[in-house]
């Protein structure tokens, strides 16, 4: 998988999170490698690299694609809105995130499963270019899908499926009446045979050529930082997948499940404590 790793200062309703190891990359492969060895391909500071191997500890995480700067880690901080279900970016230190240029280790490119985590969608082409992936997923954020609408189309064309929630689906086809259309008008563009819909606290749902599934959202105590929820999602699925070796629609209803229950080991804590305590089967 390609993606970032951040440390993240968060403030929710529940509570507030001080730099907390993050990013795409990680909460995928907290997720994931349960199921399945993962190469992760990112860069990230040498200020938070202890922090990183630290998390990833004991788990099948191949880090040799990781790429250490001496400069800061890319740092985010963000406000949860618990009534609108969205994150507002309060600032932003973008640290050694500018100088990371996908070069794929060999393992990584031969992988039979592809996860693009959300970034700029020209490192997420570069990563296609160089993957030979059977079953390829991506995920992308609002200020990729209106701004860079023409190139986060080119991504979605490479890719089986894609993670996308309502607002984002909303800005990458805003001629669609709404998220379902939006999501139904994408199939079949490229390569693509499902789009799932990230539902924030109403769970997911499964659009592929066949059939519109709808999941509920996997019981949770209570809601701590949604941060992450969404790679966790798409490290279950894929996770699951790249173990089973199975890439039909038939399959991944059952993969979404999966994903839903990372998410919900996402959501119950700060940072990644609770997606790591279920990966390494911890109590």
């Amino acid at each position: 998988m390609a993606g970032t790793v951040h440390l993240d200062d968060i403030t929710t309703p529940n509570g507030r999170g001080q730099r907390q190891i993050g990013g795409s990359a990680l909460y995928f492969a907290l997720a994931a490698a349960p199921h399945a060895p993962v190469h992760l391909n990112a860069i990230v500071g040498s200020d938070a690299e202890a922090e990183l191997r630290q998390t990833l500890a004991g788990l099948p995480v191949d880090l040799h694609g990781l790429v250490v700067s001496p400069r800061p880690t890319f740092r985010w901080h963000a406000v949860h809105d618990f009534e609108r279900w969205v994150a507002e970016t309060v600032a932003e230190e973008p640290g050694c995130d500018a100088e990371w240029r996908p070069h794929l280790t060999p393992e990584s490119a031969h992988a039979e499963v592809l996860f693009l985590g959300s970034m700029r969608p020209a490192l997420q082409c570069e990563v296609l270019a160089q993957s030979s992936a059977r079953l390829i997923a991506a995920d992308s954020m609002t200020c990729f899908t209106g701004p860079e609408r023409e190139a986060v189309l080119e991504v979605v064309s490479g890719c089986d499926v894609v993670f996308l929630n309502g607002a984002e689906l909303g800005s990458l086809v805003p001629e669609a009446p709404d998220w379902e259309a939006a999501a139904r008008s994408l199939r079949g563009r490229g390569r693509l045979r499902a789009v799932v819909v990230k539902g924030g606290p109403l769970g997911a749902t499964l659009v592929t050529d066949s059939t519109l599934v709808e999941r509920p959202p996997a019981p949770v105590e209570r809601v701590l930082d949604p941060t992450g929820a969404g790679d966790a999602v798409a490290g279950g699925f894929l996770g699951l997948c790249a173990a089973a070796e199975r890439d039909d629609d038939g399959f991944f209803d059952t993969a979404l499940q999966e994903g839903l229950s990372r998410a919900a080991a996402t959501i119950g804590t700060f940072g990644t404590e609770g997606l790591r305590r279920l990966a390494v089967g911890a109590p």
